[in-house]
C-alpha cells in the first residue's frame, strides 16, 4: 500500500453508495458487501475530498477550521484515510 504524504491527492471511491444521517455519514460496497460508518469529524473529512484535494491542503484546512495542532490532525486524519484506503473507500495518487 502506498503512504500518504503532503501532495498525495485524495479521492472517494465513486463506487462506495453514501448517504447522511444526522451529523454522521453511512456507506455502502456492493463490491465488497460491506458497510461503514463515519462519526461527525470522519464526515467533516469525507466532504471535504469531494472535489479531490492533496493530504496537505485537507490537513490544513481542518488545523485553520479547529485551531488545532497540524501534527495531531496530520496524524489522525492519516489513520483514518490508511484504514478508508484498505477497504477501498477512498483512492489515492
Amino acid at each position: 500500500m502506498k503512504e500518504i504524504g503532503e501532495i498525495t491527492r485524495i479521492s472517494r471511491n465513486p463506487a462506495i453508495l453514501v448517504a447522511e444521517v444526522d451529523s454522521e455519514t453511512v456507506m455502502m460496497s456492493i463490491a465488497a458487501g460491506r458497510y461503514y460508518g463515519l462519526d461527525e469529524m470522519g464526515t467533516v473529512i469525507w466532504r471535504r475530498i469531494d472535489p479531490p484535494c492533496s493530504f496537505g491542503e485537507l490537513v490544513d484546512g481542518l488545523a485553520a477550521d479547529y485551531e488545532a495542532d497540524r501534527a495531531t490532525i496530520a496524524f489522525d486524519v492519516r489513520a483514518l484515510l490508511d484504514r478508508m484506503l484498505q477497504e477501498d473507500v477512498v483512492r489515492i495518487d
